[in-house]
């Protein structure tokens, strides 16, 4: 049929006992382009959707050994399932009602027009039709979601616009820095989908997880024999699996210096070799290589080619670490809750107040990948509504290098009050004080939680915490 788009010939199943009916549908649907098979028994019918898909069922009602109603459940298994249009030669209200109520799409009654059969078909072929686009657009927001950088920080906004600077240059190298746990690969993610080159495969391998042998014929491939348990057909590498799209190489920092040089070679030639092979092969993919440490210190101790460095630094998008872009937090933490929610089919519906202060003062050492954990485990623990303090993981608070470590002077008693209630009054106040008000900070170093803590700086009346500046989300 015209203007209708489908992957194949739609196809159609005639499930009728009487021959000129199945032979008459046959012809006219044939006529109209469609493919379509038949079946005279109801055992038939539901053996042939079993086998293979079907896009539309003409079923009637009357068959020998099974009624039409008693399987149409059955023909409308699958993903997508058929469409069922029932065909009656005694059609009745009850029946129309059931039929409809079981899944049927439309009940012809017999003996009917040519006119209608295609007024039928054409309708349903059409559902079909915007059905699957629909469903290609809700893959299309779900990839775009996953390559997209949640934050609105001016720290992430430069990352943003370094993105786009460099997808305009499909064929330039990037090279992607930052801690474990920012994001590095949604970053070359980003960098691909944006880019002319988002209709190629996106590959991505770590180099530190291979050894040097088998990253080589990982990226490069190989001839068959070419060494000890290689494979007589040979094998394709990821240079050339990624042709036409972007290879990622993630830690290039942990490359050893002979596969450095081969590296080299192809930033330079745009050809590689096969381990084992002579011939060059065009390499049509974009180098995105990441890393967690400084190159430049690498390449004066010697651990990283100094040529290399300069080939994959043509262009550099920094990712910052967690704690440098805070006031993301709250929207990443609502985006992961919503994305981990509807996975667990959890109806949670968003964070309490002193949920959201604790994500926002801790300081993240694991950065991004940790607060999607934290998130998940919360999703985990609450059953539904909102996410409390009490359904975060316990957190430690602090930096790993100790950056952060508050003054350990003695507390100082003030006036003529000697009290151990004067002491703990004063001493959480000094706590207070030195982590700048970090509630978790301070209940963790006190030894009590949050909710205690607060209760003791009402009872004392320490006053309130400095103003924040505070996201809505």
């Amino acid at each position: 049929m015209k203007n209708l788009s489908f992957p194949g010939l739609p196809r159609v199943l005639v499930i009728d006992d009487e021959d000129g009916v199945r032979e008459g549908l046959r012809s006219m649907l044939q006529h109209e382009g469609l493919h379509v098979e038949t079946a005279g028994t109801a055992e038939e019918g539901v053996r042939r959707i079993e086998q293979r898909g079907f896009d539309v069922v003409f079923l009637d009602l009357n068959l020998p050994g099974a009624d039409g109603l008693s399987i149409l459940g059955k023909l409308r298994r699958g993903t997508p399932s058929a469409d069922v249009v029932v065909l009656t030669g005694y059609g009745t209200v009850a029946n129309t009602v059931e039929a409809m109520r079981k899944g049927a799409s439309d009940v012809i009654e017999k003996p009917f027009s040519s006119d209608r059969i295609l007024a039928v078909v054409r309708r349903v072929l059409e559902t079909r039709q915007l059905k699957n686009e629909l469903c290609w657009l809700q893959d299309r927001v779900r990839e775009l979601t996953a390559t997209e950088l949640v934050g609105l920080s001016p720290a992430i906004r430069e990352v943003q616009t370094r993105i786009d600077q460099v997808a305009h240059a499909p064929d330039t190298t990037v090279l992607v820095t930052g801690q474990s746990g920012t994001g590095k690969e949604l970053v070359a993610r980003c960098i691909h989908e944006r880019s002319s080159r988002r209709h190629g495969p996106f590959v991505a391998i770590n180099c530190a997880a291979l050894t040097e042998a088998l990253l080589e014929a990982e990226l490069f491939g190989y001839e068959p024999g070419a060494f000890t348990g290689a494979s007589r057909e040979g094998k394709d590498g990821l240079f050339a699996v990624a042709a036409g799209g972007t290879l990622f190489l993630d830690e290039i920092g942990e490359m050893e210096p002979t596969l450095q040089a081969k590296l080299l070679r192809v930033l330079q030639e745009r050809t590689f070799r096969r381990v084992g092979g002579v011939q060059d092969v065009p390499a049509d993919v974009r180098i995105v290589a990441s890393t967690n440490r400084d190159l430049r210190e690498m390449v004066q101790t010697g651990s990283f080619r100094e040529d290399l460095f300069y080939r994959l630094n043509v262009m550099t998008v920094n990712v910052p670490p967690l704690r440098e872009r805070a006031a993301d937090i709250p929207l990443l933490s609502h985006f992961f809750l919503d994305l981990i929610g509807r996975q667990m089919g959890k109806a949670l519906s968003g964070f309490t107040e002193e949920a959201m202060e604790t994500l926002c003062e801790y300081t993240w050492p694991g950065n991004v990948r940790e607060l999607r954990n934290a998130i998940e485990h919360a999703c985990i623990v609450c059953p539904s509504g909102m996410i409390d303090e009490i359904h975060l993981p316990k957190f430690t608070g602090g930096s790993p290098d100790g950056s952060d470590q508050i003054d350990r002077t003695s507390v100082v008693l003030e006036g003529q009050d000697r009290s151990i209630r004067a002491l703990e009054s004063q001493l959480v106040a000094k706590v207070l004080d030195d982590t700048q008000w970090n509630i978790s900070r301070a209940a963790a170093i006190l030894g009590i939680n949050r909710t205690t803590l607060y209760n003791k700086i009402r009872v004392y009346g320490l006053g309130k915490r400095p103003l924040r500046a505070k996201m809505g989300v």
